[in-house]
């Protein structure tokens, strides 16, 4: 409870504050009596100091140094009787207190004894947390009947605004808003809707309550933000209060607490309606695209619910986060909280993905297949543009880097008009991955139909491919090392800008002249004309296959 409540109680009547007295709304938590010098070695955080002072006595400048480290402990304050033995309080632990809202509490006019006044302060903060307990209770209860009534979040979130006589907002582990009191509704709280993301966007997730003071000026009728956060089995986000000024009692927290318990609650039971619907579908499409369901009739009776329709062509698209070093475990080695942390990594990501996704493709249906996540995208008659397709899922790609930090890949299969054949789809798709992941590359988009030269280049034994590159670099063969790196690296930025000098220049950082020195001394070397026809498709197909040895482990011959 707070001090001023506590010097409420008849038994403080004729206590006077003699400093400090901007410290009353300090809690009290417990009430101690001093007897021993080295009483602050058992002091608590929260804790009033009864004491007559007969100690100090002789030394009142020990109370200056009691003071100092009762205030670092973050005790309550000190309830001393001068009058007892007849101790003067200096004017330095005085003005110290005041500078520091440290209350003292003058009890020499208290008609009872340091126990009984240990007695009744005692009995009346039990009580408090007895009608805090029962209080809370109540609170409880209300908030879980409109649950089991139907009603949902914002109906609690409406309902507390009401008790709290405050504005609330709920906000997501992204912070962004997913429900609000009625106060929101006027534009003029805008600008308190954003202060608010703003002190807490770039800061970690806080795991316990928090009170927060907003600067703003303009903002000082909700200046003072209680925070709660909401916690599943990992972090969904807080819930807010703001009013003009610190609350004077611990209902108003109390409240909050217990309205953030039942949404925490609500999120849990969502959640786990939410997983076991994804575990039937993924269920459903590991038995369909395992060749566990043989009937087209089955698929499409099982199917129903995520769309599968008699007409109608669809393909199936596999999607991968990259391997990167900060997971370098192997799942056989990984703890089990490892396992626990990657179930919560994976449902972030398929979220993450899902929502990237709904912004290019209007009907899909999303799951996982072990590390893969499965998506079914339904096409429209004579509406497919693959090209367009694949464009829009480079720049999903692209998005998921930029904003999550997040690299995922793409293979996609080929479309189908029998369910059946989403089979086939899917197999074509992990091919597309797994053939994008050969040639070294990430984040990438691979469809299984667009295979380039690097397709026809592994139809090639590795022996001659390796013998071609080498004839062809041979004359580079007898320069120094530095010089050959130099010369091999303008030639093949030279043909990447379609032998464009002045780009050239630009992407080695170098004068034209010197693009232009380079060139004439490979022609020298090779005796071959770089712009010839036949000559500049040897060496475009000899960079080409060198890019291969490299991914395929041969980065020593170049």
């Amino acid at each position: 409870m707070l001090l001023e409540h506590l010097l409420s109680n008849p038994v403080f009547r004729h206590a006077r504050v003699i400093a400090g007295g901007e410290g009353l709304l300090r809690q009290v938590q417990n009430v101690n009596i001093m007897d021993a010098p080295d009483i602050i070695h058992f002091l608590r955080p929260g804790e009033l100091l009864l004491t007559n002072g007969y100690f100090m006595k002789e030394n009142p400048g020990m109370l200056l140094q009691l003071l100092r480290h009762m205030n670092e402990l973050q005790c309550t304050g000190l309830a001393v009787k001068t009058r007892r033995f007849g101790l003067e309080i200096p004017d330095a632990v005085l003005q110290e207190a005041e500078k520091i809202s440290f209350p003292i509490i003058e009890i020499s006019s208290v008609e009872h004894s340091l126990g009984e006044i240990l007695q009744r302060s005692t009995s009346m903060i039990l009580d408090n947390r007895n009608d805090e307990l029962q209080y809370a209770l109540t609170i409880h209860k209300r908030f879980s009947s409109m649950i089991m009534k139907g009603d949902g979040i914002p109906e609690i979130i409406g309902a507390l605004a009401q008790l709290l006589d405050s504005p609330v907002l709920l906000l997501g582990s992204k912070l962004v808003v997913t429900d609000y009191s009625e106060h929101f509704k006027r534009p003029q709280m805008h600008p308190l809707l954003e202060a608010a993301e703003k002190v807490l966007r770039g800061t970690s997730a806080r795991q316990t309550a928090a009170q927060l003071c907003l600067l703003d000026p303009e903002l000082l009728a909700y200046r003072h933000v209680e925070l709660y956060p909401i916690h599943t089995y990992r972090h969904e986000g807080y819930l807010l209060a703001f009013q003009s000024k610190q609350a004077a009692s611990n209902e108003y927290g109390l409240t909050l607490e217990q309205a953030s318990n039942v949404i925490s609650m609500e999120l849990t039971k969502r959640q786990a309606v939410k997983e076991r619907s994804r575990r039937y579908k993924n269920e459903f499409f590991a038995d369909l695209l395992g060749g566990h369901i043989t009937s087209e009739q089955e698929a499409l009776h099982r199917g129903r619910r995520y769309g599968l329709k008699i007409s109608g062509s669809w393909l199936l698209i596999a999607a991968r986060q990259d391997e990167t070093p900060a997971n370098p475990l192997p799942s056989s080695i990984k703890p089990a909280w490892a396992d626990e942390r990657s179930i919560s990594q994976r449902d972030v990501i398929y979220e993450l993905i899902k929502r990237h996704l709904s912004l290019i493709a209007a009907e899909f249906r999303m799951f996982t297949i072990h590390d893969l996540f499965g998506i079914l995208l339904f096409v429209g008659e004579g509406e497919w543009d693959e090209g367009a397709f694949l464009k829009g899922l480079g720049s999903v790609a692209e998005q998921l880097h930029e904003q999550s930090q997040l690299d995922v890949s793409f293979g996609v299969g080929k479309p189908v008009t029998s369910v059946l054949d989403l089979r086939v789809s899917f197999t074509e798709a992990g091919k597309a991955l797994q053939y994008g992941y050969q040639l070294g590359r990430k984040r990438f988009v691979q469809s299984y139909r667009s295979k380039d030269i690097n397709y026809l280049f592994r139809r090639v034994p590795s022996e001659e491919l390796r013998q071609f590159y080498e004839e062809t670099f041979q004359c580079f063969a007898a320069l120094e090392e530095e010089e050959r790196r130099e010369l091999m690296r303008t030639l093949r930025v030279f043909y990447d800008t379609h032998c464009q000098l002045v780009e050239t220049s630009k992407q080695l950082y170098v004068h034209r002249n010197t693009v232009i020195f380079r060139l004439d001394k490979c022609e020298r070397l090779t005796g071959l004309k770089l712009k010839e026809p036949a000559e500049s498709l040897r060496f475009r197909v000899a960079f080409a296959i060198e890019r291969l040895l490299q991914t395929s482990g041969d980065a020593d011959l170049v």
